[in-house]
């Protein structure tokens, strides 16, 4: 009991003492000076990351009718415009995890799956901002339904969650280093999908929130120091399929929208929530992405900004709205008839 108040107080130093944020990147030139202006296509489930080199926000795994033949684009962020900043590598696929490995200066891509029907991938690739490599390792027993942070404690990106290659449910944790996986607990949250799992930099944990299993659940876990622990913290209520991301500047985590209940398309809202201080907080914003279901959602350190692209609405159509938040309220910037 006493390593769960411990824990609880660590993730509450959102409430429980004044955090220091971890430092802005500097700037540094860009890697990818031919990059081409270019929209992403309407996508869920994709991937929202910064990336500190290219002072870009990432758009990773924004996948339309995945297959083997079509190599996987990526897509950069810089407030203004999207541009196509890579193109080749590995196949196109949904439902992979990846993650900027910070210390080592590379995108890291696990998993996924080329179509809805095909076999998920257990490849390991990364991108450096100018080069792929697939890496030769033994992967982790999960390919599919993963997601994946960067663990500024430890120094390497942790996996957590997904379908092993025959659709059995997984719940290990895993550890990439950029030469091994390294498997680092069978204990922790049922195996699940479609949850949100963002890493905490200011008080080094990573942070687990609902999710579907059997139908969408509330379960808060925090995975530091090697170990899991729920935490018994009253939120929003059940919810999978949402946006999540941690802004590092005031110590806060966000979520956006989701599904409520197991009928997911009929359940999908576009609540704006918020968790500092110790509490959960619902956002009242003059303006208001729709209701929609898997979001990609980031946070741009230097711009102070949380982004959101796509998702899927009630009716089972991606979208391709590009939105951001200012501490305020929501502004469309991209394809705003969504």
């Amino acid at each position: 009991m006493r390593k769960l108040l411990i824990v609880v107080c660590a993730f509450i130093v959102i409430g429980c003492a004044p955090a220091t944020p971890t430092a802005v990147p500097t700037a540094v030139p860009t890697l990818v000076p031919t990059a081409i202006a270019e929209n992403p296509p309407p996508c869920w489930g994709a991937d929202l990351l910064y990336h500190p080199r290219l002072q870009k926000m990432l758009l990773v795994n924004c996948v339309t009718n995945p297959s083997q033949e079509s190599p996987l684009t990526i897509w950069g962020w810089d407030g203004t415009q999207w541009e196509r900043v890579t193109r080749g590598g590995p196949p196109g696929r949904i439902l992979g995890g990846a993650a900027y490995d910070e210390g080592r200066n590379v995108l890291v891509l696990y998993g996924g799956r080329p179509a809805e029907l095909g076999a998920c991938s257990q490849e390991t690739w990364e991108w450096d901002g100018e080069d792929w490599s697939m890496k030769v390792a033994s992967p982790p027993t999960a390919c599919d339904h993963v997601k994946m942070v960067y663990d500024s404690a430890s120094g390497e990106s942790i996996l957590f969650s997904g379908l092993d290659p025959d659709e059995q449910p997984v719940n290990e944790t895993w550890s990439w280093n950029g030469e091994e996986w390294k498997l680092l607990s069978e204990e922790g949250p049922e195996s699940r999908g479609h949850f949100g799992f963002v890493h905490d930099p200011n008080h080094e944990q990573t942070l687990l929130y609902g999710g579907y299993t059997n139908s969408a659940t509330d379960e808060f876990w925090v995975w530091r120091e090697g170990a899991w622990e729920e935490i018994d913290f009253p939120g929003p209520g059940t919810r999978s399929h949402f946006g999540m991301t941690y802004d590092t500047t005031d110590n806060a985590l966000f979520l956006f929208g989701g599904a409520t209940s197991r009928s997911t398309f009929s359940s999908l809202s576009n609540d704006t929530l918020v968790l500092s201080g110790g509490n959960w907080r619902e956002l009242a914003p003059a303006s208001t992405p729709s209701e929609r279901g898997s979001p990609s959602l980031g946070y741009d350190p230097i711009r102070q900004r949380i982004v959101l692209y796509g998702g899927f609405d009630a009716a089972n159509n991606d979208l391709d709205d590009t939105w951001e938040w200012d501490g305020e309220t929501w502004t469309c910037l991209v394809d705003c008839n969504g």
